[in-house]
């Protein structure tokens, strides 16, 4: 883990589902944050949530996320 870096996986348009996906990882283990979260909610429409994990969990951190068909994500 030394070698790993962050990276995008997913972005979200709403709070919700950013919200909603960031627990289903952290409840699995998963170190994760929201990139721009507070910019996201200080100017709503424009900038979106960002969903950041370590590059060594991006398997399994995108095999979670799929299992949950009412999350929309764009890579």
């Amino acid at each position: 883990m030394e070698n790993s870096k962050l990276i995008k996986i997913a972005t979200y348009y709403n709070q919700f589902d950013a919200e909603l996906a960031k627990l289903k990882l952290e409840e699995n283990g998963i170190y994760c944050f929201l990139k721009n979260e507070y910019v996201a909610q200080l100017q709503f429409g424009i900038a979106n949530f960002e969903l950041m994990v370590n590059s060594d969990d991006k398997e399994t951190a995108l095999k979670y996320l799929e299992t949950d068909e009412d999350i929309t994500r764009e890579n």
